[in-house]
């Protein structure tokens, strides 16, 4: 999801996809676009057309894994997001998920370093966990980072997005509000991508979540 596709369907958010799912299932009208607000309206606009565009195949096959997507744990690209953020999420819930909310967990090692010895603790009142209830109770508290998780718009947020942390942080230092500004304007899903690999500290500010 790091890469434009020529169509763009994976620059799409999670939300947007999900919209554009409901329609084609519903067989509905594209009338609920117009009432999408400025960025938003354009990207979900053009990308209606180009899925109604697509041979009927193409299209299934498209659309059946934008429902697994919605049916997944974890929201996709998720494994590219730095540990923090996900360490902050499993930290906000109590501690008796915990160790439900890191079965399987992308970068669970990391997560599992950053909130120390706290997990250990939260592990050993582990109780039994049916499979099916992980995984809802994963979709429902990771779902929150989904629009961190999309691929970046542009050439410039690709190719931050191709750098190694330290690699990263250093060019945000040296560069720094000037940055962000540049990325703004490559586009939002730029913005949120860069910040999702920043450490959680830092990227909040980027994108004042």
């Amino acid at each position: 999801m790091t890469e434009r596709t020529e169509l763009g369907f994976n620059e799409l958010h999670a939300e947007e996809r999900g919209l554009l799912l409901g329609l084609s299932l519903l067989a509905s009208s594209d009338v609920v676009l117009s009432r999408l607000a400025g960025e938003r309206r354009q990207a979900c606009g053009k990308a209606w057309q180009a899925l109604r565009a697509l041979p009927r195949s193409d299209r299934a096959v498209l659309l059946a894994g934008w429902i697994l997507d919605t049916n997944a744990p974890f929201p996709p690209g998720m494994e590219r997001l730095h540990p923090s953020w996900l360490a902050e999420v499993v930290a906000s819930e109590p501690a008796d998920l915990w160790p439900a909310l890191l079965c399987g967990l992308p970068g669970a090692p990391a997560v599992k370093a950053l909130l120390a010895h706290a997990v250990d603790a939260a592990a050993k009142d582990r109780g039994a966990w049916p499979p099916g209830g992980v995984a809802e109770l994963q979709r429902c508290v990771f779902s929150q980072l989904a629009s961190l998780c999309v691929g970046p718009s542009g050439p410039l947020g690709a190719g931050l997005c191709r750098l190694g942390c330290e690699e990263l942080l250093a060019e945000v230092a040296s560069r720094g509000a000037a940055l962000r500004q540049e990325l703004c304007v490559e586009g939002e899903a730029s913005l949120l991508a860069v910040a999702a690999r920043l450490p959680a500290t830092l990227g909040r500010q980027w994108v004042k979540r």
